[in-house]
């Protein structure tokens, strides 16, 4: 993935990521997709596939996107959180999950200079569903992990086959989880605690994960 790719990683994301429990849920904010398509384009673990028969110049059909973290960068995130805030529910649940990964994970622990991968997004254009690309993508990115010296990979899972994929297929392992229904967070612009995605219960959890790499 290059920064040419990211308009249209950034529209395909806000199609795709609808589908997902918590963009069904909480929708999806205008430009979110082109914030996600721009952090990801800053580290070379992020991947697209296009459909060359297409006429163009639009020929993106799906894409998995991914950022490398390291001590440094999670420490100046969390410092930046505690000065900003979240921003909206959907980063203060996600930053949850990091904080569980972190809580549980060694990478860091044996190792203050390791680095790891983090899954941020995956997008499949509806007409090629079915059609292994998630898979390819995936192959890809784990492959250039290793390649750039990754010690491990994490990834926040939202739904059902995500949950399955990760946990039971390429084995992965759970490093916590969240319900949905009893997460709660202050909400900077009113300061008043909120349950944002209580009535969210399929699934029931949010959930996280790691695989070492080495």
């Amino acid at each position: 993935m290059t920064t040419a790719d990211t308009q249209e990683v950034g529209l395909l994301f806000e199609k795709t990521f609808r589908r997902e429990p918590l963009g069904e849920y909480h929708g999806v904010e205008p430009g979110e997709g082109t914030s996600v398509a721009q952090a990801s384009v800053q580290d070379p673990v992020s991947f697209v596939i296009e459909d060359t028969t297409l006429p163009g110049p639009s020929r993106l059909i799906a894409f998995r996107t991914s950022c490398i973290l390291s001590a440094e960068g999670l420490q100046a995130k969390k410092d930046k959180i505690a000065k900003q805030g979240h921003g909206d529910a959907i980063q203060a649940i996600l930053n949850r999950m990091t904080e569980l990964w972190l809580a549980k994970s060694t990478v860091f622990e044996k190792n203050p200079r390791a680095k790891a991968m983090k899954f941020i997004a995956l997008g499949v254009d509806t007409e090629y569903e079915g059609k292994g690309l998630a898979k390819e993508l995936l192959k890809a990115s784990m492959e250039k992990a290793k390649e750039v010296g990754c010690d491990a990979v994490t990834v926040v899972a939202s739904a059902f086959a995500t949950q399955h994929l990760f946990g039971n297929r390429l084995g992965f392992e759970l490093m916590g989880r969240v319900r949905y229904s009893e997460f709660s967070w202050i909400n900077e612009e009113t300061g008043k605690e909120e349950r944002p995605f209580e009535n969210l219960v399929n699934p029931e959890f949010l959930e996280v994960y790691e695989k070492k790499l080495v």
